[in-house]
Parts: structure tokens; C-alpha cells; sequence
């Protein structure tokens, strides 16, 4: 059998059993610490909110790619092997008019001033006429949800406003469009 060893008790004549487990406060500190590490450490590795932000940005900038490569084999089944103003017609009165597209077939203006994109305006026709919808914004500022940029040589960059690190770029030269994320 086990052995139990027996101590006598300063004030009483029995025996005192000792245990070996944790007390009271040595369970209540080692809780305390478990909760100040969750709170500390826990949002470091779930971010959520960023995660989201890139999926919409993935999401966004995909369809608009989507969107360059079928206008671009829209106009090849249409057999025009030439620049073509208003070749897309938009009811949207939000995108500024019918989609133009260069003499490659790529998507160029909305406004039916030019067959080439070749300002900030071009780029902003041509997100919006693309993508066609309210809910990715474009502004060539930073009040609106993405801003577009002009670099000249017939390209555009769009940027995420929350985070510039995220961008697209549109050349309407040969319709590449690059995701950077």
C-alpha cells in the first residue's frame, strides 16, 4: 500500500495530510498570463481586415483583366482589325460614354475624343467602362477607392487608396495587364 506520512499538528494532536497540487493564485496567475498573450499576441497573427482588403483588391483587379480580354476578343470576332470609336455601347451615364478601343483592339477611351489612351481621363474611362460597376471607385486622387495614374507610352496604374502597395497595370498597347500584390 501507499505511504502516508503523518506530521503532527502544532495546535491538535492528529496528522496532516500534505498534497502536491497547485493552489488558488498560482492557477489564477498562470490564467492571467494565457489572456494577456491572446490579446497581445493574437492580433498579430489574424488579420483579417488586410486579408479582405487584398481578396476585394485580387477580386476587383481579376475583372478587370477578365474585362480587357473579352473586349479585346470581342473585337476580333467582330473582324474590324481597326481602331473603332464607340465599339462598347454604356447606359451608364457614370462611365462618361461608349467604350473606344485602339487599333489593336484594346479598350482606349469613353469620352469618343481619341482612339489611344493618353491621359488620366483615358485611364479613368477605361476602368470604369470595363469593370462597370460603382462599387470599385476610381478617382485620379485619393478620394475614391482606387486612384488611376497616366504614365505615359499608352499605360495606366491603379492603386488600392488603403494600400499603394496593391496596383494594376494596364498597357492598351498589347492589353497586358499586370496584378502586383
Amino acid at each position: 500500500m501507499g505511504e502516508f506520512s503523518c506530521t503532527p499538528a502544532v495546535t491538535g494532536s492528529g496528522c496532516m495530510r500534505q498534497s502536491s497540487g497547485f493552489t488558488l493564485i498560482e492557477l489564477i496567475i498562470v490564467v492571467v498570463l494565457i489572456g494577456v498573450l491572446s490579446v497581445v499576441a493574437l492580433p498579430k497573427f489574424i488579420d483579417f481586415s488586410g486579408d479582405a482588403s487584398q481578396a476585394t483588391f485580387r477580386s476587383t483587379a481579376s475583372a478587370f483583366k477578365s474585362g480587357v480580354e473579352f473586349i479585346h476578343l470581342k473585337w476580333q470576332v467582330a473582324g474590324n482589325n481597326q481602331a473603332q470609336q464607340d465599339f462598347i455601347p454604356i447606359a451608364d451615364p457614370g462611365v462618361g460614354g461608349d467604350l473606344s478601343v485602339n487599333a489593336n483592339g484594346f479598350p482606349a477611351d469613353t469620352r469618343g475624343t481619341s482612339l489611344t489612351l493618353n491621359s488620366d481621363n483615358d485611364c479613368l474611362d477605361v476602368w470604369r467602362a470595363v469593370l462597370n460597376t460603382r462599387d470599385a471607385s476610381v478617382a485620379t486622387n485619393d478620394s475614391a477607392l482606387y486612384e488611376a495614374q497616366y504614365n505615359n507610352n499608352f499605360t495606366c496604374t491603379y492603386s488600392l487608396v488603403s494600400n499603394p502597395s496593391l496596383t494594376v497595370d494596364y498597357d492598351s498597347t498589347n492589353g497586358e495587364v499586370t496584378i502586383n500584390f
